[in-house]
């Protein structure tokens, strides 16, 4: 059940905090279209069954993690995206008779967000690098490029010049 794009969702929902600006089904979504790029980094072909929605050829462990690294690096640009558009207010805090409300520092979590998106991009490339490395084959494999010779037996003698040391060999 794990090489369905609902369940991958299901577990990147899960993996989030579940959180509440974003559903299964914009995570899938998501999952659906760019099954190209994980194709890409990874050197493989994956496709997608339109009936069942199941990922083929299987995704292993290290896959589906690579899979997710990409959508966390997507979910950091969109938090990005909007921290940053909230970045232009001026007030930090309201107060009044009846309570007081604070507001985040909208430059800090900004900051925040693209720390963590940077060190997520960072750990994407460096697992991708290393699951190339450990899955490449070489393009050209080289068996036995010489033909076994034939060599006469020479010895040299005294004076160093050759002789034949079977009379038999032509």
């Amino acid at each position: 059940m794990t090489n369905y794009i609902a369940s991958i969702a299901q577990e990147i929902f899960e993996e989030l905090g579940e959180p509440s600006d974003f559903s299964i089904s914009a995570i899938a979504a998501w999952l659906r279209r760019n099954i190209g790029g994980l194709s890409n980094f990874l050197n493989e072909s994956f496709s997608i069954n339109d009936q069942g929605l199941e990922i083929s050829p299987a995704l292993n462990d290290v896959q589906k993690y690579i899979f997710k690294k990409m959508y966390n690096v997507y979910y950091f640009d969109l938090r990005i995206k909007s921290t940053g558009s909230l970045a232009t207010t001026d007030f930090i805090t309201i107060k009044d008779d009846i309570g007081s409300v604070q507001k985040i520092n909208t430059n800090e979590v900004l900051k925040n967000y693209i720390s963590i998106r940077k060190q997520e991009y960072d750990e994407l490339k460096n697992l991708v690098f290393q699951y190339r490395n450990n899955e490449s084959s070489p393009v050209q494999v080289a068996g036995d490029d010489t033909i076994p010779g034939f060599y006469r037996d020479f010895a040299f003698d005294d004076i160093g010049s050759r002789s034949r040391r079977n009379n038999f060999m032509p």
